[in-house]
């Protein structure tokens, strides 16, 4: 819980790390979609967490996947954690925004990403050649990958991979783009600081993380990968209700490829959440 409520309250420092773009949330058709569901099963409460992440809606995201003692928790912890974000976090923040959001800005990340995406593109080859096995043994010994979804794990690798091998996504003109957006969202937060968390609802703030799930999307469709397009095509199939614990098949499209996971529930202060 503790490295979540850290996720939540720096969610935009991390996330710009990783070169987010733009996005925007949307509560209320998250709420809609959610309210034709019948949450009381245990896929109906799956797809709720489905249809937040569709919607680019954070706080549902929460109440969706957590019990209502979890999400309580979490609100009280968001409220002591957001007082004290650490003086390397702000100074990395802060520097983050200030490239992000100067004039010129896209140029000026164009001109520092240049050079390393050359040296990028002719490594790249070799990388992928050794990458498969060296991930498919990694994802084989891992002790925190379940053994039912380690061939899964290693599919969506190879997936990747290839992906990879047949796209140019290294190019000046897809990397300007995923740039921009970045830029773009940089803006929209309107934020310059972490102190400004201390003065942030919880609600304001999971609204600020809700674009920032909204840029990755973006960023993921700049290099041609759609999450809504995945999530849209997910199937649930053979629940299976014991008591308080479940069990069903979770269908997806990836990449081109189709893959298959078992999903366990089970239900905490009345509601259905995943069993992790």
């Amino acid at each position: 819980m503790k490295n979540q409520i850290k996720l939540f309250t720096l969610a935009l420092i991390v996330a710009l790390l990783q070169a987010c773009g733009g996005g925007d949330s949307s509560s209320s058709s998250a709420s809609n979609a959610i309210a034709k569901l019948d949450t009381s099963t245990p896929d109906g409460s799956l797809m709720s967490v489905i249809e937040s992440i569709k919607h680019n809606d954070i706080k549902s995201l929460m109440k969706a996947s957590m019990s209502a003692e979890m999400y309580d928790k979490a609100v009280a912890e968001f409220e002591n954690a957001k007082m004290s974000p650490s003086e390397s976090d702000k100074a990395q923040f802060a520097q983050m925004m200030e490239k992000l959001t100067s004039d010129g800005a896209v140029d000026q990340l164009m001109a520092m990403a240049t050079p390393q995406l050359e040296q990028a593109r002719a490594q790249l080859p070799m990388l992928l050649m050794m990458g498969k096995g060296m991930a498919s043994s990694a994802i084989q010994a891992s002790p925190d990958i379940p053994a039912d979804q380690k061939d899964t794990a290693t599919k969506a690798v190879n997936a990747v991979m290839d992906f990879v091998s047949d796209n140019d996504i290294l190019s000046e003109e897809v990397t300007r783009k995923a740039i921009t957006a970045a830029v773009a969202a940089a803006k929209s937060l309107n934020m310059t600081s972490l102190d400004e968390l201390q003065n942030m609802s919880f609600d304001d703030a999971m609204g600020k993380a809700s674009l920032v799930m909204g840029g990755v999307k973006n960023v993921m469709g700049v290099y041609g990968i759609s999450l809504d397009d995945v999530l849209n095509s997910i199937d649930v199939s053979d629940v299976q209700t014991n008591g308080d614990n479940a069990t069903m098949k979770m269908a997806y499209e990836f990449l081109g490829e189709t893959f298959s996971q078992d999903v366990k529930m089970v239900k905490k202060d009345g509601k259905w959440i995943a069993d992790k």
